[in-house]
């Protein structure tokens, strides 16, 4: 099966999990191989995430070159530093052997839940950027936290409590991950 197909298969199939239907874990590719492959889903985005960094305003005092240095450095890190960590975060939930089925699971996911936020503060910032559609960004991200709670709770089959935990720590994660960005990006003022 093609990178194209597998990435049709598993988007359908991640609908099904974040419907907290296991049987949807059938459309991925759930080897190690599939789980590497399942990366493929940062370059099917790539081309959102460009268009998403050309309508950001570049911070006062920043160069545009830094700006798009640091934003390259960026993606790849927020594609690897989740996945990184959540292998140890599984390990002490005690489901290492679950990981790859999670990460797969999560990196398709985000072809939707990703693609659907930079869809969506594309659009806030083509009609009016200070203006009330900016509150759509918060229902936003409550919703894909609770799709990504989801996606936890059935890949990982831990108990709710733990995968509001887990989803939790990805979250700050991703938090942390952005202040450090601006940080890097504003020299540090």
């Amino acid at each position: 099966m093609d990178i194209w197909e597998e990435g049709r298969r598993s988007v359908r199939g991640s609908i099904r999990v974040m419907r907290l239907d296991t049987d949807g874990l059938t459309a991925f590719n759930l080897t190690l191989e599939g789980c590497w492959r399942s990366f493929y889903a940062a370059l099917f985005l790539l081309p959102l995430y460009f268009l998403y960094l050309l309508n950001l305003p570049v911070p006062k005092g920043v160069s545009v070159g830094r700006f798009w240095v640091i934003e390259a450095i960026n993606y790849p890190l927020i594609w690897t530093l989740w996945p990184l960590m959540a292998f140890y975060v599984c390990r002490g939930a005690g489901v290492p052997d679950r990981y790859t089925t999670y990460i797969t699971v999560h990196n398709w996911s985000q072809v939707l839940l990703l693609g659907g936020q930079l869809l969506i503060i594309l659009l806030v910032f083509a009609v009016d950027p200070a203006g009330p559609g900016a509150s759509l960004l918060f229902l936003t991200w409550l919703a894909v936290l609770t799709a990504e709670t989801l996606i936890v709770r059935a890949t990982l089959g831990v108990p709710w409590p733990q995968a509001v935990m887990i989803e939790g720590l990805a979250f700050v994660v991703a938090l942390l991950l952005g202040a450090a960005k601006q940080y890097v990006m504003t020299g540090g003022g």
